[in-house]
């Protein structure tokens, strides 16, 4: 089991220094990965998504700067916002830049005002992810590229920096995220792995032989699962709160995972500040991982 950490990066948590100390806090202690999210302009008054909130390819470099050896990555990049061969170039040389650390967390979004605020429809997400990934890997593995797509078209072109075999011998890593249906099957035709979100152990096992079934559809090998979770947020069968009570008990949910099928738990830090979220993602790495 791989274990990672996305960390706010709105509000109060949105000054430099607090996230360089969440950054510096999720490395030092050992954590594999280190996380953001993705969204570029909040309806007023939405309640689930902070108004206050950085822009991940703003932030992400920043946060390269400042670490040395943590994987970096969204979770996830909403991937019709973004003109999909623009979002190739800045990924291939973010990635070259911060030393092959780049991993990459997708979806096709959900907030619809975030969608007419930036002219792109609603209804065509689920097509504009899908061809966004196919220009991604056409970019980055092959030198000189072409494509002809519903909403991409371009011939003879060439890229630099490569995100492909050419350099490392494979892609930046792409897990697609989501529970959905679609999400699943995109996963498996398009994506390098599965990253669901807020599940049980015991859902998780539901779910996972869907993503698996079509990946035997589309003739790929599975890749890795990659379950995101906020401890706290969902009930368990007994009544107690996912990733909560002893360290043992909260052991045993990171084993249910791992037999479940997970090979990655990311954890939704949380905190009323900084200090209080470097205190609980570091018990988690003391006290509950040695146990599993």
């Amino acid at each position: 089991m791989r274990y990672s950490v996305a960390i706010p990066q709105a509000n109060h948590f949105s000054t430099p220094q607090a996230l360089e100390a969440m950054a510096h806090a999720v490395e030092d202690l050992g954590y594999d990965g280190l996380w953001i999210a993705d969204h570029i302009v909040v309806p007023v008054g939405e309640g689930y998504v902070p108004e206050l909130m950085h822009e991940p390819l703003a932030l992400l470099p920043w946060l390269a700067a400042r670490t040395r050896h943590v994987r970096l990555g969204i979770s996830v990049l909403v991937l019709p916002y973004r003109d999909a061969t623009f979002t190739a170039k800045y990924l291939a040389s973010l990635d070259a830049l911060c030393d092959g650390r780049l991993e990459l967390g997708v979806g096709a979004g959900w907030l619809e005002r975030e969608f007419e605020a930036l002219s792109v429809p609603f209804a065509e997400r689920g097509p504009r992810t899908d061809e966004a990934l196919r220009v991604l890997r056409n970019l980055w593995e092959h030198d000189t590229c072409s494509f002809e797509g519903r909403f991409k078209r371009y011939t003879d072109m060439r890229m630099f920096p490569k995100a492909g075999p050419s350099r490392r011998g494979r892609t930046i890593p792409i897990t697609v995220g989501g529970n959905s249906t679609a999400a699943i099957r995109r996963a498996a035709e398009l994506g390098d792995g599965w990253h669901p979100m807020a599940l049980t152990p015991a859902k998780l096992a539901e779910k996972l032989p869907a993503y698996l079934a079509q990946c035997e559809r589309f003739e790929r090998s599975p890749g890795p699962v990659n379950v995101r979770v906020q401890a706290g947020g969902l009930k368990l069968a007994d009544g107690r709160r996912l990733l909560t009570g002893s360290a043992e008990q909260q052991a045993q949910d990171v084993r249910d995972f791992a037999a479940a099928g997970a090979d990655e738990l990311m954890l939704t830090a949380t905190g009323r500040t900084v200090h209080d979220l470097i205190d609980a993602i570091r018990a988690f790495m003391r006290n509950v991982v040695p146990r599993v």
